[in-house]
């Protein structure tokens, strides 16, 4: 069965990684929803269908849903977005689509830790009483979030982070993708809520020596305070919801909140999750300067 796919969030860092994946399988057609699919389309392969929408404009939720048997819904993190995937979910029920795959957070809960994990178990209550198939997916920490710290490494040799001495189970965001494929092409893992990690647990101590170790020179990790990583955002131009939100899950990780290890990448995908060393390898190492 030819199974057609739907992926909402389309040009961000997990969809850009997931669209190829689909793209390139013979049992599934895959439609990328995004505001602007002229500059959009030019990104993706041939065969992906890119169609206009947004989560506000409900008719074109409904067209870009027909015919759609899986929906992979991604949204940013921004404080509508329990209206943003209300409207997905309340389309997707309109135009006869069976299942939604959601991309959601480590921990989602309404009594959760940050303003985005609360936000998130809201989201993910939403789809789970839709009526609608589901299979949720609730990744760690970006292992990719380092490369926004390139310039500092590569200017000042060293990066600066707000979680102190805290370990997590940082994911590569390619495991997030072919999780996310492996949920949209198969029923098996149906009507679930599954928390994606990476293969340990480390700190950014660890990311510093391993870091030192590809790049041939010393790279030091500066911790700071969350508060600090705040002034920090706001400084660069963040919105005040923004700079809060990367506060408060510095705070959470640097408490451990993100200690958590699960083989559920291995379980959806058939193989182990990646390794920092292994995404610093081929995906850092040819930054460094």
């Amino acid at each position: 069965m030819i199974r057609n796919v739907l992926v909402t969030g389309s040009t961000g860092n997990v969809g850009s990684s997931l669209i190829p994946l689909l793209a390139s399988r013979s049992d599934c057609t895959v439609t990328a929803m995004t505001r602007d699919p002229g500059s959009a389309g030019q990104n993706f392969p041939a065969e992906v269908q890119v169609v206009g929408g947004s989560f506000e404009d409900e008719a074109s939720l409904i067209a870009a849903m027909r015919g759609i048997h899986t929906v992979v819904l991604m949204a940013p993190p921004n404080p509508g977005c329990v209206q943003q995937n209300r409207a997905v979910v309340d389309a997707a029920k309109t135009s006869g689509v069976k299942k939604v795959v959601r991309i959601s957070a480590i921990k989602a809960s309404e009594n959760g830790r940050t303003e985005n994990t609360r936000l998130h178990g809201e989201c993910d209550t939403l789809l789970v009483e839709s009526g609608l198939q589901y299979l949720i997916l609730r990744p760690n920490y970006f292992m990719q979030n380092i490369m926004m710290s390139l310039d500092s490494i590569n200017s000042n040799h060293c990066f600066y982070a707000g979680t102190g001495d805290g370990k997590f189970a940082m994911i590569d965001i390619r495991d997030v993708a072919d999780s996310a494929a492996a949920a949209a092409i198969t029923d098996q893992f149906n009507n679930e809520i599954i928390e994606i990690s990476g293969p340990q647990s480390i700190s950014f101590h660890d990311v510093a020596a391993t870091l030192s170790e590809i790049a041939g020179r010393q790279i030091s990790y500066v911790a700071v305070s969350p508060d600090d990583v705040k002034a920090s955002l706001l400084g660069m131009g963040f919105g005040e919801w923004m700079a809060n939100l990367l506060g408060e899950y510095s705070e959470a990780y640097g408490a451990g909140w993100g200690d958590l290890v699960t083989d559920n990448v291995q379980r959806l995908t058939g193989n182990p999750a990646r390794s920092f060393s292994r995404f610093a390898t081929e995906c850092l190492a040819p930054r460094l300067r």
